[in-house]
Order: C-alpha cells, then sequence, then structure tokens
C-alpha cells in the first residue's frame, strides 16, 4: 500500500520523453497529444475526446507508463468487453498488469495464501484494470457470507473484538480474513492521517452487531456504500485514474459513479483521464457531467457551463440565418470563450487530421466531411402486403396517440408506443413485439421497458385516459404480421430490404457490418442471408460447408423455414425438396472434407515453419508462449496420428485446419508458410487472454499449464468452427461469449472468407471492435436516435488503417475521378413517407450540434445546400468553430 510518487512535473517532463523519443509506437498526433497532456496534467485532469479509431488508447498508456516510472499508481475503468485490448495495449509498451479485475470472488483471491505466494495482493500493483461492472454485486439476506463480510470482519480486526459464536459463524471466510487482516496491517503500518481517518470513520459508521445481518448490504441498503469503500482500500490509492468510455453511465447511481466515487481511493494530488470520443451526445449541458468526472471544481464548472449554454445558443441562431453580420459576430464571440472555458481540460484531434481524409479532401474538392456517405435504404410503404401496412399505420398512430396526451397518461402512453417514444423508427417499434425476455435483456434494461410492454401483456390500465386502450389496440394491430402462420419475420419489410443492400455490396467483394436492437429480426436476418447464399453457391456450383439443412436452430427458428423463403425470393424455378436439397448438401460436403483433409496432412509442419519464420519478427514472449501451445497440440496430434477412433489430438487437428482453412481463405499458397505462422499466432491470441494459462505466475507457460489452456482453446474453437450454420453471415449478441468475439473480429477482418456479413446487436457491437480491414459499409436496421451511439457504430469500420482508406490510396493511384472516389458508406433502413423520415431528420438536427461542438461543422453540407449562394460565409462560420487539437 506504501508508495511515492513524485509528482507532475515528473510525469510531464517523462511525457515530453516520451513524445520525442517515442519509445511506444506514436504517430505526430499521439506524440502531440503527450506534449500538451504534460502541460495541463499538473494543474488538473484532462478529457481525451479523439475521435473514434484515432488512439485515445495509445496515449492513455503512455501516460500510465510515465506514472509508474515517477513511482505512482494507475487505476484503469474499462467496459467489461475491452479488458483484453487494454492488457495487449499495456504489454505492448512495457507495462505489467494483473488481467482485468470483474468480480468479487477475483478480488478476493487475491488473498488466497497460494495466490499470495505468486503475485502481490491489489494494493501492490502498479497498474489495476477494473470493469465499470465490478460493482454490479447483487447482495441480500440470503447471500453467501464471503460476498459481504469484509466490511464487519475489517470492524472486528480493527477493533481486536473477539470471536465469539455469533461471529465465528459469520465471519469464518479465510480470503476475507486474509484481506481484512492485510489492509488493517498495511494501514497501521503506514500511520497515514488520512488512511486513519477513513478507516476510523467508516468503523464509525459500522454499526455493530448488525453489520453482520447479509440484509443490509442490497443495492440501496446504508452499508452497501461502506463495504465498496472497504473493497477500495484493499485496491489502494491511486495517483492516475483513467476512465475509458467515459461517456457511459452519467447517472449519479450507475456502477461507473460508484467505482468512482466510493470504491477507487484517490491520492490527494490524483489526476483524471477520461477517454471517450462522444463526451456530448444530446445535450450541451453534458459537459458539466464530464467536467465533473474529471473532479474539476464547481466554481469553474459553473463558468464553463454558462460559456457552453451560450455556445449552443449562438450555434442555433447563425444556423438560421448565417447572412446575418450581428449573428455571426456574437457566434464567434460564443465560440471563443466557449475554447477558452474547455481548453484546459480538453484535447481533440478528429479526422481533419487523418492523412486519408486530408487526401481525399484534395483529391475530391469537398469537405473533409464528404468522406462518409449518408443514404437512406428506402422501403415503399404503398407497395408492402397488406398486413405490414396495418403495422406501419399502427405504428404511425401509436406515435401519434402519444402526442395527443398530457399528464399521467401522456407518460403511460409514452411508454406503451414502445421505442416510438425515445425516438427509434417504426422498424424498431414493430419490432418490440418480438423481444426474446432472456438474449435482450441488456437492451431491455437500457432501454427501461416496463416488464408489461416486455412480456406482451394485453392488459393495460386505461383508468387515467381511455386513449391508453387505442393505444393498445395499435399495439396488437403493430404486432399481426408476427402471428401469421408460418416465419413472418423472413417477409419483414426491413429484413428484405437489409437483404437488397448487404448482398449488393457483398458482390463488390466487401464485407457488410449491420447494427440493430432485437435479437430474433437480427437472427432471422443471418439465417435469411445464409439460406439465400446457400441456395446461390448450390446453384452456382460453389462449395457449402454445411451437410445438411439442419432440423431447427437453437436459436427456435426454423432452418428449413429460411430456406423456403429465400428459395421463394430468389424466384429459382425448379421444385424444392428437402431431401434432394440434403443428398446435394452431403455429396458436395464429401468434396469439401477431401480437400479440408488434403489441408490437414501438412498443417503440423506448416505451422512450425511459419512460427520459425515470425520468431524472427515478434517479441519473443508471445512466441514462447505461443510455442508452448503450439507443442502442446502437435503431441496431442501425434499421441492418436495412428488411431481411427475419434479422440481430442485429432479432434483438435480437425477443428484447428478448419479454423485456419477459413482464415487464409481458398487461395492460400501451400509454399506461404509464414501465413500459417501468423494465422496461428492470431488464433491463439483471439481465443485466449495474453496471461491465461499462467496458473503459477512466473510469466510462462509450462508444459502442465499450456496442455490445460490447449484444452480449453480446443474447446472455445469448437464451438466457432464445429457449429451446424452456415457462416456467410453471423451475429454477435448479448450471449455471444468474449473469446468468440474475438475469432468474429479477426475472421472479419480478413478480406478472404466468411462472414462476409457481421449482423451485431447496438449495445454489444458499437463500442471496442475494430472491424475496419475488410468493410467499409455500415446498415442500420434499427437505426438509433442518439448521434453519439451511431457515431461509435460508424467507427468501428472508420479508423486508421481501414479498407476505405487502402480503396481511397488505390484510387487516387489509378487516377479515379472525383466522383468515383469510395467513402464510408452509412446505410439506415427508412420506412418512406412515415416518422422514419421525422425521426432520421431529428438525428441529423442533433448529429449536427455534435459536429458543432467537436467536428469543426457548425454549417453542415444538409444546411448550407439552403444558402448556396453564401459559401463564403458558411465558410468563415465553420472555420471560427472551436478546435481542441494539440497546437503542434
Amino acid at each position: 500500500m506504501n508508495h511515492e510518487f513524485n509528482g507532475w512535473d515528473k510525469v510531464a517532463a517523462k511525457l515530453r520523453t516520451l513524445a520525442d523519443d517515442r519509445d511506444i509506437q506514436l504517430n505526430d498526433g499521439q506524440a502531440a497529444s503527450l506534449r500538451e497532456l504534460a502541460k495541463r496534467l499538473p494543474a488538473n485532469g484532462v478529457i481525451i475526446a479523439d475521435e473514434v479509431g484515432m488512439g485515445k488508447t495509445r496515449i492513455a498508456v503512455a501516460v500510465a507508463r510515465a506514472v509508474i516510472a515517477e513511482g505512482g499508481r494507475v487505476a484503469i475503468l474499462v467496459p467489461p468487453g475491452l479488458g483484453y485490448q487494454w492488457s495487449d495495449e499495456l504489454r505492448n509498451a512495457g507495462v505489467s498488469a494483473p488481467p482485468i479485475l470483474r468480480s468479487l470472488r477475483q478480488y478476493l483471491s487475491a488473498w488466497d495464501s497460494e495466490q499470495v505466494k505468486r503475485k502481490p495482493p491489489w494494493s501492490d500493483q502498479q497498474v489495476v484494470l477494473i470493469s465499470h461492472a465490478f460493482t454490479n454485486w447483487r447482495l441480500g439476506k440470503n447471500s453467501d457470507n464471503w460476498r459481504w463480510t469484509l466490511l464487519p470482519e475489517m470492524y472486528a480486526q480493527w477493533h481486536k473484538l473477539s470471536r465469539n459464536h455469533h461471529t465465528r459463524n459469520k465471519l469464518n471466510d479465510d480470503w476475507v480474513q486474509h484481506a481484512a487482516k492485510s489492509v488493517i496491517e498495511a494501514i497501521r503500518s503506514r500511520n497515514d492521517p488520512q488512511w486513519l481517518n477513513l478507516i476510523e470513520e467508516m468503523a464509525k459508521e459500522t454499526p455493530w452487531p448488525s453489520a453482520l445481518d447479509a440484509a443490509e448490504y442490497g443495492r440501496n441498503e446504508v452499508l452497501r456504500p461502506w463495504l465498496e469503500r472497504a473493497v477500495g482500500l484493499g485496491l489502494g490509492v491511486f495517483d492516475l485514474v483513467i476512465v475509458d468510455e467515459a461517456h457511459k453511465s452519467r447517472g449519479q447511481d450507475s456502477g461507473l459513479n460508484r467505482l468512482l466515487n466510493g470504491v477507487v481511493l484517490q491520492s490527494s494530488d490524483s489526476r483524471c483521464l477520461a477517454m471517450t470520443a462522444t463526451p456530448v451526445e444530446l445535450d450541451a449541458t453534458q459537459w458539466t457531467q464530464m467536467l465533473g468526472r474529471i473532479q474539476v471544481d464547481e466554481i469553474s464548472q459553473a463558468a464553463a457551463t454558462t460559456a457552453i449554454s451560450n455556445y449552443a445558443q449562438a450555434v442555433a441562431r447563425v444556423r438560421q440565418c448565417p447572412s446575418d453580420n450581428e449573428s455571426r459576430e456574437k457566434y464567434k464571440e460564443s465560440a471563443k470563450n466557449f475554447k477558452q472555458a474547455l481548453d484546459p481540460y480538453l484535447l481533440r484531434r478528429d479526422k481533419r487530421e487523418d492523412p486519408a481524409v486530408i487526401q481525399f479532401q484534395k483529391k475530391s474538392g469537398e469537405g473533409y466531411h464528404a468522406y462518409r456517405r449518408e443514404q437512406e435504404i428506402l422501403i415503399d410503404t404503398a407497395r408492402l402486403a397488406p398486413a405490414w401496412k396495418q403495422a406501419v399505420c399502427a405504428a404511425e398512430a401509436l406515435s401519434f396517440v402519444a402526442r395527443q396526451s398530457d399528464g399521467e397518461a401522456a407518460g403511460k402512453l409514452k411508454r406503451q408506443r414502445l421505442t416510438l417514444g425515445n425516438g427509434h423508427g417504426i422498424a424498431t417499434c414493430i419490432d418490440h413485439s418480438q423481444i426474446d425476455d432472456v438474449a435482450d435483456q441488456k437492451q431491455i434494461e437500457t432501454d427501461g421497458f416496463p416488464d408489461a410492454l416486455v412480456q406482451g401483456n394485453a392488459e393495460v390500465d386505461v383508468a387515467a385516459d381511455k386513449r391508453l386502450l387505442r393505444a393498445q389496440w395499435w399495439r396488437n394491430i403493430m404486432a399481426q404480421p408476427f402471428l401469421s402462420s408460418g416465419s413472418p419475420l423472413f417477409d419483414h419489410p426491413a429484413i428484405l430490404a437489409a437483404v437488397q443492400e448487404i448482398e449488393n455490396v457483398c458482390k463488390q467483394d466487401e464485407k457488410v457490418l449491420v447494427f440493430g436492437r432485437f435479437t430474433r429480426p437480427l437472427r432471422a436476418l443471418v439465417q435469411l442471408l445464409n439460406a439465400r447464399e446457400m441456395l446461390r453457391s448450390l446453384d452456382g456450383g460453389r462449395p457449402w460447408p454445411p451437410s445438411k439443412v439442419h432440423e431447427d436452430s437453437k436459436t427456435g427458428v426454423s432452418e428449413w423455414s429460411a430456406v423456403i423463403a429465400a428459395h421463394r425470393q430468389l424466384g429459382r424455378s425448379c421444385v424444392l425438396d428437402r431431401e434432394s436439397l440434403n443428398r446435394i448438401l452431403e455429396k458436395q460436403y464429401e468434396g469439401i472434407e477431401k480437400q479440408r483433409s488434403k489441408f490437414r496432412e501438412n498443417l503440423i509442419a506448416n505451422i512450425e515453419n511459419g512460427l520459425s519464420i515470425e520468431e524472427g519478427r515478434t517479441g519473443q514472449p508471445i512466441i514462447d508462449r505461443v510455442r508452448a501451445l503450439f507443442e502442446s497440440f502437435r503431441r496431442k496430434s501425434a499421441m492418436h496420428s495412428g488411431s481411427s477412433q475419434a479422440n481430442d489430438g485429432a479432434d483438435a487437428l480437425v477443428l484447428l485446419a478448419r479454423a485456419m482453412q477459413e482464415m487464409l481463405g481458398e487461395h492460400i499458397e501451400v509454399d506461404a508458410q509464414s501465413d500459417f505462422g501468423k494465422t496461428f499466432i492470431e488464433l491463439v491470441k483471439a481465443a485466449s487472454d495474453r496471461d491465461e494459462g499462467d496458473s503459477d505466475g512466473d510469466a510462462q507457460v509450462g508444459e502442465e499449464e499450456a496442455s490445460a489452456l490447449w484444452s480449453d482453446l480446443r474447446d472455445r474453437l469448437k464451438e466457432e468452427y464445429n457449429r451446424p450454420e452456415g457462416g456467410f453471415a453471423r451475429l454477435m449478441y448479448g450471449e455471444t461469449k468474449p473469446a468468440t468475439r474475438r475469432l468474429l473480429q479477426l475472421a472479419f477482418n480478413r478480406k478472404h472468407g466468411h462472414p462476409r456479413v457481421l449482423v451485431a446487436q447496438s449495445l454489444v457491437g458499437r463500442e471496442g471492435l475494430n472491424l475496419h480491414k475488410a468493410c467499409r459499409t455500415v446498415v442500420l436496421l434499427h437505426p438509433e436516435w442518439n448521434p453519439g451511439v451511431v457515431e461509435q457504430q460508424i467507427g468501428r469500420v472508420d479508423r486508421i488503417g481501414s479498407l476505405w482508406e487502402e480503396k481511397l490510396n488505390q484510387a487516387i493511384a489509378d487516377q479515379h475521378t472525383a466522383d468515383d472516389l469510395p467513402r464510408i458508406e452509412i446505410r439506415p433502413v427508412i420506412f418512406q413517407g412515415t416518422y422514419d423520415e421525422e425521426n432520421w431528420r431529428v438525428l441529423n438536427n442533433r448529429w449536427d450540434d455534435l459536429r458543432a461542438q467537436l467536428h469543426g461543422i457548425v454549417i453542415s453540407p444538409r444546411i448550407a445546400e439552403k444558402y448556396s449562394d453564401s459559401l463564403e460565409m458558411v465558410a468563415e462560420i465553420n472555420e471560427a468553430a472551436p478546435n481542441f487539437s494539440p497546437p503542434d
């Protein structure tokens, strides 16, 4: 718990050295950011608001390294799914950190007697990665003792209470006892007034013996904050707190706020570094929340809030009348004040600095933002089947009924009209009736839907307003298409429109990323895409890996129903017979198996030679680990090479061969052995965490450890590559395991092979995933209402080193015209002539507000079209927009 931090001036000097020497791989913009942080961190915390894909994490890791070098400690708070990416970045920067802290049991296990011999407890770690969801403990009167007794155990040890029968029955967990003893001994030996006051206050506020009642530790109970503080004492004090995705969980009682305010204890001179591409999403006042998150004092917050509010009002006025000289002058003055108010706390690099975007701007003659193109996938409602027309009309009616109500009834109607109440579109509203209570649980919690609506309860309290009854009637009409026989989701207008757009892009040999909200429509989209591709492949004589059409998928939607719908939609003239189709699939599967068998023959030798080549190119630690796993795989395969029976070794060889064949693609040259080495390394990294398998904590993976870890990797490969379904399109949703997500990301980023289409539930796929190497098209099946969310979605493909950047460079080399330059494509699905168009307009207005504050675009191209004769004034206004980029 004791450490000596040399202070922020020393850290600043270290940051300048890192920026100049580039010991960490940094581009010029990242190095410039470090120099600016060196100026600002000695005075206050900072928000790093670089646009998505600009490399914020590497900047933050460099700051962490500088703090550690000067004796400080760092806490990094990250969303649950991003721990492995942070571990990679820290390791690449030469910073060692334990695996991300996710649970209370993992926290307490640090005081297991065997664990302590191998690794120091949390308070002695220089860096601690903590999940945003760490404090989501479900405690109550029936909770196991170990879950809640850290606080009373600390109280008992601080006061040196004797163990009577009652306390022995409660305070009986070894890990909890060791943790409490460790913390209390550290505080006594440290003899620091701040820590002594803290433990005394905690002991004073801990009622005895009622602290031995588990019910007192529920989410909103009085002892819950003190239990969180006790856990924080075990983590130790931190000099730097880094908050990734700092825009999340803005609520006062959110898990992230509880971490920041109650668990992560900070030194008297600590700093907070907040990272987010979207510090403000919907309202300019959200800047105030972000400033609070980096611990800006209330007086400075108030001054900044005034400047922010004035700027937002000035932007609104100048947009209405850019030709008015007074409005322009007031806008320029407010922009200057806005810049001054936020400048000490904010750094933001955006795509204006991206070399590829600069190249696009020069060659196209358009604004830099035009490298993205938003084009709606329009659904002609007049051409829909009657049931779907009624569903669309019902969704429109729900919106109208809700807007006409007031008071308590208005609140109920707003909930009753489902997602339209939050500004979502027709497809989202209609699809709400298809909610899966389990698979969509996180989406339900985020949206805040009432249980009655989630469960499809038709009973509505109509006492307050009869319009509630009408709203429920419209809701029933809206659900009618889904009550028909068969599988109506395969004829869903939004799904069919998305399918056409997706397949058009795939014909250009590119991949497509799709975002939606509810898993049943998303699954239907995946199944329909796979069924259509299967029939096209068979008709064209191309291989399709599955050997038959399966009875039913585990999702509850018949795969055969998808094939029937695909057969009809494609207008195939032949008769569709299931048995005949299965015979064709089985016959061509035999040919695929022969190819796979041939691929397996030399796989081990090819991997070995490939690893030898890679050892000269890659850092030693990862190669040592990969080598150990490869040797374990080879030993198990050799042990069973002559056996005709199924076994672990043979199974692993088959699975690994299938995985690598899919990753390498159909056209791999057998003598390209370096590709085999690279692919094996990438598979191992995707299927496991960097520290996984090191059970004895010696930073090495021995033979026994490698054997155990390889068994786990084999199981993960089996789950991913032994699937019965086709892989042309894949679904990533809340229940998708972390290892599967990483394998999907790896496969999707390869230009050859499957999946060609990745369909992602928005809550899962919009943050932390890099999906840009083979994709530049994003389809929004359920368009969002929050521009910050849409920015995060697009940011999955709009990143440094993207397919778009590669295609742009090629187009410039080939001397294409400006009109033919490639762009990043955003395709929202819109029901034409409905509330969807209004929803998209509102989203664009909010997007314009976001761009005015962050992107330097006050008068967007959409608005500028109205003022085609005032282009010089539009340019003047945009040039005066605040710019928070590092000056050099």
